[in-house]
């Protein structure tokens, strides 16, 4: 007996027209010789219609899966940022002087410690306030970020934008989730699950600068890529990218590390035997939020760890860059210095109490 035929499927349908589109997969798409960078107008355009969702699934896959192979343009990154920035997210600006954008990877840890809330912690006490930004669950780590951790600490991390700023103007640290500041981008997780990839969008969401700071300091890590984003980091006065842990912003003792200014005159490499660092020391990441949190509670308690010399080496080279330090080494004793007073720890208590319930 002849087995039954298998059911015939229709053709995918869908109401989005598919022609607006279409020029943009084809400019990143076609091959060796006639592929091309879409320009800074072509860009914006681009990315309105995925973060809207005009175009297909489909046709928003083929696009950034097509640009990565051929590689993100300034201009590509720079009209994705600016689109973003002016279209779809909701911006605040806290009554702060100096604040900083730590922009790390929304994408998390997964191999090594998530220290960030504890590197901001440190830096608001030592006169630099931070806003952090993230979301969970980002493909293609998703891995830990600061929003999970700052919870376990008793951090609210699902603020609402304007409660953001008002605990940042308080206390000076503050943690902004995209599911509230950037409904549209987070909207576009489950497409971005599709791929397996990393895309130009884990790079985009870290320039979003939500708060309008004068000071960024982003993590990011292949130094190709690196030198095409020094044009578009989004500091208002100045921003650096540091090539730390799994590309973010952790430098870790007795590694070489890169620190890449607007200007390449203005670059810092970390010579650790002049601070003192004679082998590399790696800080695991624990398996969930709570072990991470553990960490970045020991460390702001001071205690003797690895994980405390990697938020001190951080900390106080920010501090440096900032001209709150005179140079690395004062920034990391200046960096001790609160932590061994017990200010860091309060400082915690205090960003936990201006949490609304």
């Amino acid at each position: 007996m002849l087995a039954a035929s298998p059911e015939v499927r229709p053709h995918y349908e869908t109401d989005r027209d598919p022609a607006p589109f279409i020029p943009f997969v084809q400019a990143v798409g076609r091959g060796e010789k006639l592929k091309r960078d879409l320009t800074y107008e072509e860009s914006v355009e681009a990315l309105r219609q995925i973060v809207e969702q005009t175009c297909s699934p489909a046709q928003a896959g083929a696009f950034l899966i097509a640009q990565r192979v051929k590689g993100e343009a300034v201009d590509e990154v720079r009209g994705f940022t600016a689109l973003l920035r002016a279209e779809t997210i909701a911006q605040i600006r806290p009554r702060v002087e100096g604040l900083l954008d730590l922009a790390v990877p929304y994408d998390g840890k997964v191999r090594s410690a998530q220290l960030a809330p504890a590197i901001a912690t440190v830096l608001a006490e030592s006169g630099l306030p931070v806003v952090l930004h993230g979301d969970e669950g980002v493909p293609t780590k998703e891995g830990i970020g600061p929003g999970p951790v700052l919870r376990e600490l008793g951090v609210a991390d699902d603020l609402e934008p304007n409660a953001v700023q008002l605990m940042i103007e308080a206390v000076g640290v503050g943690y902004l989730s995209a599911t509230h500041f950037a409904p549209q981008w987070h909207a576009l997780l489950p497409l971005r699950r599709q791929f397996g990839l990393r895309t130009v969008l884990n790079s985009v969401e870290k320039l979003l600068n939500p708060a309008n700071a004068p000071y960024q300091v982003s993590g990011f890590f292949h130094g190709n890529y690196i030198e095409r984003l020094r044009a578009v980091q989004t500091g208002t006065k100045r921003s650096y990218i540091v090539q730390g842990e799994e590309g973010s912003i952790e430098m870790a003792v007795g590694r070489k590390s890169h620190v890449f200014a607007e200007d390449e005159a203005d670059d810092l490499i970390l010579d650790p035997d002049a601070l003192g660092h004679q082998e590399r020391v790696r800080v695991p990441g624990p398996a969930d939020a709570a072990g991470h949190a553990a960490l970045n509670a020991a460390v702001l308690a001071d205690a003797e760890c690895d994980a405390t010399e990697q938020v001190c080496l951080t900390a106080g080279v920010i501090l440096h860059l900032f001209d709150l330090a005179q140079d690395v080494p004062d920034g990391i004793a200046r960096v001790r210095k609160v932590l061994k007073s017990g200010a860091a720890r309060a400082r915690l208590n205090r960003v936990a109490a201006a949490s609304p319930a």
